[in-house]
């Protein structure tokens, strides 16, 4: 950490400065120079030798250090920063920049389609929900979309959709983005409110997903994927897929300013325009971004469900016009689907190899909502993951 490595990194983001960091110790490594030394060497070049080093250095990841080709692009990138910092830029032949910048793709992302994403969704708990459908309405970057709190959606979430949550500065270069929730975000969001309250993270500042790291993103739609048995091949599934899907769908409706500004991608300052122009283009866009927007579909869908729902508790048999809007409305029914009295058999006790006793119940997480709706209140957390309450 000499004087000029120091400078140079602590003026870097929080999120990125890691990362330049690792790159920067493998040119230290790569020249046996210190980043003081290198500064002055550099001052001294007449000949362009600095820029044939980091030529080498780029190879020499590749090679020596068994790194791809992105990661050698990108610790080239670094070096280049560095100079640029301490107002020392490289120069480089067009042609020398093209070999710099260029990288073999060694995976290709898988693509989703709608219908992928709503088969995943219906077998996924409501944080794996929360993440493929509000990652599908914002098409944030992981970074960006684990920093979001719940002060930055529930002022707006009672709103008709498609809703603006305002201008979200990125992590990347500080861009703003200009993020709706869609038709399809809207109860999930709502369903992540009351999941937040009854943990207790009631405060504006309390983050959505209190994951660690933003690889947990891609491990939910990886797992979920397989659960849903997507076919997706040698193809990779990555969060930054959500992103994708959204950018080539909203790009069919608008220009290419308008869906960058909603993303968060660099635009020129004069092509900016207001969140009202940009949510009319949004709608537009959720026929092909939302699994259901017809609301009078929506509601017919709902009166089938509860009307054959009824017929099932009660054992009548159901008729072929019953069985038409089953198959009609894809109707599906499960255990999180059900009220508490629907699957009280099921409870566990201290009878049938539960801990709890008269007047408790023992249930799982993913009935606790309809629990708590239903008046009932937490009276202990197991290490099980299930959850014992009382009414």
């Amino acid at each position: 950490m000499d004087k000029a490595t120091e400078t140079w990194l602590n003026a870097q983001k929080k999120s990125t400065m890691p990362v330049y960091k690792t790159y920067w110790g493998y040119f230290v490594e790569f020249m046996g120079l210190t980043g003081d030394k290198i500064i002055e060497s550099r001052k001294t070049d007449k000949d362009y030798n600095w820029e044939k080093q980091v030529m080498d250095f780029k190879q020499w990841m590749i090679n020596n250090k068994g790194q791809s080709d992105n990661s050698a692009k990108t610790a080239s990138a670094t070096v280049r920063g560095f100079f640029s910092f301490h107002r020392l830029p490289l120069q480089f032949r067009r042609s020398e920049s093209a070999r710099l910048s260029e990288a073999k793709r060694k995976y290709e992302d898988y693509k989703f389609s709608r219908e992928d994403l709503q088969k995943m969704v219906e077998v996924a708990d409501l944080t794996e929900k929360y993440v493929i459908v509000v990652g599908k309405s914002f098409g944030l970057r992981a970074g960006d979309f684990l920093r979001l709190v719940r002060g930055d959606l529930e002022p707006y979430v009672e709103r008709e959709p498609p809703i603006s949550i305002g201008e979200k500065e990125t992590e990347k270069k500080g861009v703003m983005a200009y993020s709706f929730i869609d038709s399809d975000a809207k109860p999930i969001i709502k369903l992540m409110l009351d999941y937040m309250n009854i943990k207790g993270r009631i405060n504006p500042t309390d983050k959505m997903l209190s994951f660690g790291d933003e690889i947990q993103l891609t491990r939910v739609l990886r797992r979920v994927a397989v659960k849903a048995g997507i076919k997706f091949g040698n193809k990779r599934i990555r969060f930054h897929c959500l992103r994708k899907f959204l950018i080539d769908r909203l790009s069919s409706h608008m220009s290419e300013s308008k869906w960058k500004q909603i993303v968060g991608k660099t635009i020129s300052e004069g092509a900016y325009v207001s969140s009202e122009s940009l949510r009319d283009d949004y709608a537009r866009a959720m026929s092909e971004t939302c699994f259901r927007t017809d609301l009078d579909y929506m509601r017919k869908r709902q009166e089938a469900s509860e009307e054959i729902m009824s017929k099932i508790m009660s054992g009548e048999a159901l008729t072929d016009d019953d069985k038409a809007k089953i198959a009609r409305y894809n109707l599906k029914w499960s255990k999180k689907a059900m009220k508490p009295e629907d699957f009280r058999g099921e409870i566990k006790t201290e009878t049938n190899g539960g801990d709890c006793g008269e007047n408790f119940q023992q249930i799982t997480e993913t009935q606790l909502l309809q629990y708590l709706k239903a008046g009932w209140s937490i009276v202990k957390e197991l290490q099980s993951g299930e959850v014992i309450v009382k009414h």
